[in-house]
């Protein structure tokens, strides 16, 4: 910023001592006016303005105006003019051409505050960048696994240090595929979390649920909504099967009915809700075979009471 302030200043002085004009840059007051383009050639100038009046952003009801016309105001060869206003809201940027019937839009000039904050969208920015809006990073290589990334320094310059960045799956305008990546950095970066379709991955690249983990999960607690649960077992409509039936069913399958075998475990997983509702129904059918039992074993006894009291 100081770079741009001390090129203008040359450009001024050196403007006006090889035109011969006094050292002291003349404010014109043509506050209510909004001139077109080719108002002035070959002329720096300063307009007393107010601030509606040019349409600019910022605050306060006055302005100043300096625009630069290096060129005629016949044809448009000279390139564009440019012209700036400092206001109590910081300072603006235009230019056009001057055969042009208005001056372009204008914008804001970075600015850093009394602590050396920018604001863009903001005039009063409360760290080193404060930004009120969107920001847009362009990714142009159509590469997969490419985008852009912001880095976290660890320490001055050093980009040893965690990272975010865009993940190019592939892309086609509004059907692109992209999701996001995180990495640590401890002796090198670790992509540990992507987000990928609405999913999350931890550990894993290509998320296919909502919650993909590829290691260790700890907790405290795990709660599973269930739609349905095993207390059925326990209705009298349900046929409990016989012992002999189990019996058969493992020596067939080789493992309880309903329940997965090895196989199907290995290669697809457990879902952990459907798991505890049917290992719970084993859990209740045993304890009715238990109740069962008990009950036989006391008619057992009541008769051998009997037969020893003979």
């Amino acid at each position: 910023m100081k770079k741009v302030f001390l090129i203008l200043g040359v450009f001024i002085y050196t403007s006006i001592s090889n035109a011969q004009v006094a050292g002291a840059l003349y404010i014109y007051d043509s506050r209510s006016m909004n001139e077109a383009p080719n108002f002035l050639s070959h002329s720096i100038r300063a307009d007393f303005k107010e601030r509606s009046a040019v349409g600019v952003p910022g605050s306060g009801f006055y302005s100043t105006n300096l625009t630069l016309a290096q060129w005629g105001d016949d044809d448009n060869s000279g390139d564009k003019k440019h012209q700036l206003n400092f206001n109590n809201g910081g300072i603006f940027y235009r230019n056009a051409y001057p055969l042009d019937s208005k001056w372009g839009k204008w914008r804001q000039i970075l600015m850093t505050n009394d602590n050396g904050n920018v604001g863009i969208g903001t005039e009063t920015p409360l760290e080193a960048l404060d930004i009120s809006g969107n920001i847009v990073l362009r990714n142009y290589q159509n590469v997969g696994a490419k985008g852009n990334t912001i880095f976290f320094s660890s320490y001055g310059a050093d980009l040893h240090g965690p990272q975010i960045r865009s993940y190019l799956a592939y892309a086609d305008g509004e059907n692109s595929r992209m999701g996001l990546v995180l990495s640590s950095y401890s002796k090198g970066y670790g992509d540990e979390l992507f987000i990928m379709d609405g999913n999350v991955g931890i550990g894993e690249i290509n998320p296919k649920n909502k919650l993909d983990v590829n290691g260790t999960i700890h907790s405290q607690e795990v709660k599973v909504d269930m739609n349905n649960w095993s207390d059925f077992v326990f209705k009298k409509e349900y046929a409990v099967p016989t012992l002999e039936e189990v019996e058969k069913h493992i020596t067939e399958k080789g493992h309880l009915e309903n329940i997965p075998n090895e196989e199907e475990v290995l290669k697809n997983g457990i879902n952990l809700g459907e798991m505890n509702a049917k290992l719970l129904q084993k859990i209740e059918e045993m304890t009715l075979y238990i109740i069962e039992q008990n009950k036989q074993i006391i008619d057992l006894n009541k008769r051998l009471e009997k037969v020893e009291s003979k």
